[in-house]
């Protein structure tokens, strides 16, 4: 029997419940004592990267090629960058406007500052928002979990992958789910075009930046009648943006080397199981985060 040289459902469900689980209780116990930026340094590190890179440590996997660690051309970095700049404002405006919702109809959350917040904190938020994050969270949710994903459907694997990046974010906030399951759905599809995590690295890293550069003085400076256009406008930035993921074009080498083996219709029940229980576990801390609104 050939041994699996990829992540199955069950292992990438069980991991992505773990990590669920670390990064929140992780967060309670050393963002109030450590800071905020290294908190979440801890989190990319220990509770991101650190499963897979474990997973294929055990597995005897070469991470290069199981993951996807691979070059791209040139156009395909282009078409990355810009698809996020374009599509980040409509990302941004669907938070906002989920934001406001929940502030005007159930009540503000209470934001008690952190311990660290000085300016050495604050760039270790920057970096690891911009820098840790693209590769510690591609190299989990498209490279493990999408990767797991795409054993039950080569074609819409990420979509799946996109769906589990979304809801992880509702540790960041209600707000932060449909945001970044867009991101996600955007990154998934370039990692399936290209059969590279770059891409998926780079249109991440841009839409963070995004978000570093003009995401504070947005949120102050859109109201009323501002909003409004800003939201016409994200949807056309999103239109351009889907055309160009639409234009990428599947490297020369990713059919030769992909593996296709091992799809299956089904998922395996532990597999499910674990899904269940994430879905639980996170829909708990949303409804905790209304319940803390005042």
């Amino acid at each position: 029997m050939v041994k699996r040289q990829s992540p199955t459902i069950t292992q990438a469900s069980i991991m992505f419940f773990i990590t669920a689980v670390l990064t929140l209780a992780g967060s309670a116990f050393f963002q109030p004592r450590l800071g905020a930026g290294t908190n979440l340094w801890i989190n990319e590190y220990v509770y991101i990267l650190f499963p897979p890179l474990l997973m294929a440590w055990i597995n005897g996997w070469p991470v290069e090629k199981v993951y996807r660690f691979r070059k791209i051309s040139a156009r395909s970095k282009i078409i990355s960058i810009l698809s996020a700049i374009t599509m980040w404002p409509l990302a941004f405006a669907i938070s906002l406007l989920i934001r406001m919702f929940l502030d005007d109809k159930i009540g503000v959350l209470d934001s008690p500052g952190a311990a660290g917040s000085s300016v050495y904190q604050n760039l270790l938020i920057i970096i690891g928002i911009v820098i840790l994050a693209p590769i510690c969270e591609e190299i989990f949710f498209r490279g493990f979990i999408q990767r797991a994903y795409e054993g039950r459907s080569k074609r819409y694997g990420f979509v799946i992958a996109a769906l589990i990046f979304g809801s992880y974010h509702i540790l960041n906030g209600i707000s932060e789910v449909i945001p970044a399951g867009i991101h996600g759905l955007c990154m998934g599809y370039l990692v399936y075009k290209t059969g590279s995590l770059a891409p998926s690295m780079l249109f991440h890293a841009t839409a963070n930046m995004c978000g570093v550069l003009f995401g504070g003085a947005l949120s102050v400076y859109m109201r009323g009648s501002n909003l409004v256009w800003f939201s016409i406008a994200a949807v056309a930035g999103a239109f351009i943006s889907v055309v160009l993921l639409r234009s990428v074009k599947e490297e020369a080498y990713y059919a030769e080397n992909e593996e296709e083996a091992y799809n299956s219709p089904k998922i395996p029940v532990a597999g499910a199981l674990f899904l269940v229980l994430s879905a639980l576990y996170l829909v708990t801390i949303g409804v905790f985060e209304i319940m803390s609104r005042k």
